[in-house]
C-alpha cells in the first residue's frame, strides 16, 4: 500500500522570449544528476501548428529519502508558439528558439506502508491520523523540509536559467 502526500503546491514560473530548447532539457537534466537524483520522463510531446510548436515535457525527479519514504519532484514544462530564428553573434550565425514558457512543480512524499499495527484497520488509520495531524507530527512531516527544499531549488536553478538566456541572446 503507498500513501501519496503533497507537499508542494504550484510552483508557477513563466517566460517569454529568446532560449534554446536543447540547453534547457540538458541544463534540467545535468542538475538532476549533480544533485543524484533519478529522472522518470512521463510525457514528452511536440507539434507544429501555425503559430510555432507547441512542446510539453513532464517528467518526475526521484530522490531516496529512506526505506519506506520517496521524494517526488514532479516537472510540468508547456512551452508555446516556439519559432526558430536565427542571429548573428560574433560574425557567426545562431540558430535559437524563441517562444512563451510555462513551468509548473510539484513535490510529493510517497511512503510506502505496509502491514504495520497503523495500517492494518482503519479505526488504526483514523486515530493515527487524527493523532499525527494533532498531537505529535512524528510520521507525516519528517520529510517535508528536505522534498519542499529539493523542489524550491529546482524552482529557483530553473529561473535563473531562463533569466540569464534573456541576456545571452541580446
Amino acid at each position: 500500500m503507498s500513501e501519496k502526500k503533497q507537499v508542494i503546491y504550484d510552483l508557477r514560473y513563466s517566460y517569454s522570449g529568446p532560449f534554446l530548447v536543447e540547453d534547457f532539457y540538458g541544463y534540467v537534466d545535468g542538475w538532476i544528476k549533480e544533485h543524484g537524483f533519478e529522472k522518470e520522463p512521463k510525457k514528452s510531446l511536440e507539434y507544429v501548428t501555425k503559430d510555432g510548436k507547441q512542446i510539453q515535457w513532464i517528467i518526475e525527479v526521484h530522490s531516496h529519502l529512506d526505506d519506506l519514504h520517496h521524494g517526488i519532484v514532479f516537472l510540468k514544462v508547456l512551452m508555446s508558439n516556439v519559432k526558430e530564428t536565427v542571429i548573428k553573434m560574433n560574425n557567426k550565425k545562431i540558430r535559437i528558439n524563441s517562444g512563451d514558457v510555462f513551468v509548473n512543480i510539484d513535490g510529493f512524499i510517497d511512503a510506502h506502508v505496509h502491514s504495520t499495527f497503523w495500517q492494518v484497520k482503519p479505526v488504526y488509520t483514523f486515530m493515527r491520523t487524527i493523532v499525527d495531524r494533532f498531537a505529535y507530527h512524528f510520521h507525516s512531516d519528517k520529510y517535508d523540509g528536505v522534498v519542499a527544499e529539493q523542489s524550491h531549488k529546482l524552482f529557483k536553478d530553473i529561473r535563473a536559467f531562463f533569466n540569464t538566456q534573456k541576456f545571452k541572446y541580446e
